[in-house]
């Protein structure tokens, strides 16, 4: 085998003369006799062997060449180009229907990249790697790497062949210690369709118009970031017909396209999801990333959290964004959802006792839930529809479990006394009976949790009694010492409710006060779900309720 650092004019085999079938008992005897059998077995005897895959992905517009058909003239100024596999080095995006080792160089230039990896099926990744070095692989003949110095900026942007078919993201690997974190770049309202994401040199370099083979397009300039576009990441697997539900609703109440692209993640590559992708991302409607895990995953919770941590990574270390929206395939949202999180975007902004927003209420059946505007803070982790903020991922991602992804946020030592905002009533509903958890709590509680009928102007709300710990505390102390109290063994005593109430409670009586008002019975970590410091805000018979530990009664 040629030693790592020959580069540029190796014997390119000639493919069409090679048999179908390998070798291994030939593989094995040049590996026995050494590192001159090994010489012969790859110049004599492998070009009559193909170690390839029988299919192989190519550019329309191209004849197939083989990596070795490059020269210096393929290469861009201020990066190296060798033959090689160095893919497991690198941190970085992935993207397929690159025509030529010199596009992939320009994607990394224009982000910046030290290394890259390109193979003559149109595969590419740029990014990091703590040494931009050689790995043997059976079909090196194929590969292409090098580095680039991110200090040498070419004077104008570098002009590159398109890409004829948009290409979905694959991961990087787990186990590596570095991870980019590119700047932001701001959304291109010029020749770009609805819900484009922003312009980076990342695999969201896909130009929302038809890009024709032969074409040329220039990479944009990543210079500048615009923090305001909160991104919706769809996390979706194999349930084609909740994805295109899920869509629908989506698209049906967008209203800023530009400040809230559509990014889906699609775990696998199950062709129903896909097509629906692609319906969506031909017209610019979205674009979308592909999870594909390298390592087997015995569990569906260990495979969706890895996806989870993964599609974090590509939204906030490769991306760049500063928030996102999180959304499953199996919910729809309400027509307010949008100004709900547009409100509330400032206050988890501003207040570092707050980790999370969540557009869902556990407890949001129509007889519990039934204010429209009613916001709160609570000490448990809703999900369901929920936002995040780039920072707090930088926080836990190195901490990243691998199953119960959601019970991880709810551990004490990740909140870390924080809360989330929840509404009274949801501004998502779950239709996914079918999926993971196998519909645990789905007819008992999930299934008549209400969606939000009643549009808010949430941007017009005065929301100052939940912006901070202290001004929720004196909203909630009112609230309750306002109230008519009750112990939970009078309510059998009470014949009408026409004022709101507070009804205390001790712990030992949980079970029985969650299945007296329908509540969800569990917790997480010690907190109820809803809760704040053990204070449970509902609505009873019409009337505003607080479930009430001791807090903040006198």
């Amino acid at each position: 085998m040629l030693e790592p650092k020959q580069t540029l004019g190796w014997p390119s085999a000639d493919v069409s003369k090679r048999g179908q079938h390998a070798v291994p008992e030939a593989s094995r005897g040049a590996a026995a006799i050494g590192a001159g059998g090994a010489y012969l077995f790859w110049t004599l005897l492998a070009p009559a062997v193909d170690l390839r895959p029988k299919t192989t992905r190519v550019v329309a517009s191209e004849p197939k060449v083989g990596a070795s058909s490059f020269t210096l003239a393929h290469m861009v100024p201020g990066c190296t180009m060798e033959r090689g596999y160095a893919n497991r080095h690198i941190i970085g995006p992935e993207r397929f229907g690159v025509s030529s080792p010199k596009e992939c160089m320009g994607y990394c230039r224009q982000s910046q990249c030290n290394c890259w990896s390109w193979k003559d099926d149109g595969f590419c990744r740029t990014g990091k790697a703590e040494k931009c070095t050689y790995i043997a692989s059976e079909d090196d003949d194929r590969w292409m790497y090098g580095s680039c110095n991110p200090e040498q900026r070419t004077p104008a942007p570098v002009k590159v062949a398109p890409m004829p078919v948009p290409g979905p993201l694959v991961p990087s690997p787990v186990a590596a210690k570095f991870v980019p974190r590119p700047s932001p770049a701001p959304v291109s309202k010029q020749g770009q369709g609805e819900g484009v994401m922003p312009s980076t040199a990342s695999p969201t370099q896909l130009a929302s118009t038809e890009l024709k083979p032969g074409a040329e397009t220039v990479l944009p300039d990543t210079s500048k970031a615009d923090s305001s576009v909160c991104p919706v990441l769809l996390i979706t697997h194999q349930r084609a017909g909740y994805l295109q539900r899920a869509l629908q609703s989506i698209f049906e109440h967008r209203v800023r396209p530009e400040t809230n692209p559509v990014i889906a993640s699609q775990d696998g590559d199950n062709a129903d999801v896909r097509s629906v992708l692609q319906k969506y991302e031909a017209t610019g409607q979205l674009k979308f990333l592909q999870f594909s895990p390298k390592t087997f995953m015995p569990t569906g919770y260990q495979r969706l959290c890895a996806h989870y941590g993964w599609a974090f990574s590509q939204i906030f270390d490769v991306l760049g964004y500063e928030q996102a929206i999180v959304l499953e395939e199996d919910l729809e949202i309400a027509s307010d959802f949008f100004s709900y999180f547009q409100a509330t975007l400032p206050l988890l902004r501003s207040d570092s006792n707050l980790f999370c927003v969540s557009a869902w209420n556990d407890n949001g059946k129509p007889e519990l839930a039934q204010n429209s505007t009613a916001i709160y803070r609570s000490d448990f982790f809703p999900g369901l529809g929920w936002m995040l903020l780039r920072s707090f991922w930088s926080e836990v991602k190195k901490k990243w479990p691998k199953e119960y992804w959601d019970d991880f946020l709810r551990r004490t030592d990740i909140r870390l006394e924080r809360q989330c905002l929840r509404p009274e009533v949801s501004r998502t509903h779950t239709f996914g009976e079918k999926g993971v958890s196998r519909g645990q709590y789905y007819k008992a509680h999930l299934v008549s949790n209400h969606l939000n009928e009643k549009p808010v102007d949430w941007t017009s709300m005065n929301l100052s009694h939940v912006a901070t710990p202290a001004a929720f505390d004196a909203f909630l102390t009112q609230q309750v010492n306002a109230a008519k109290k009750f112990r939970f063994d009078e309510l059998e005593k009470v014949a009408q409710f026409d004022q709101p109430v507070a009804i205390r409670y001790d712990d030992k009586q949980w079970k029985r006060v969650a299945h007296h008002f329908g509540l969800m019975e569990d917790d997480k970590a010690g907190i109820r779900r809803g809760s704040y410091k053990g204070v449970l805000p509902f609505t009873w018979h019409q009337q505003p309720a607080y479930l009430v530990r001791d807090w903040p009664m006198v």
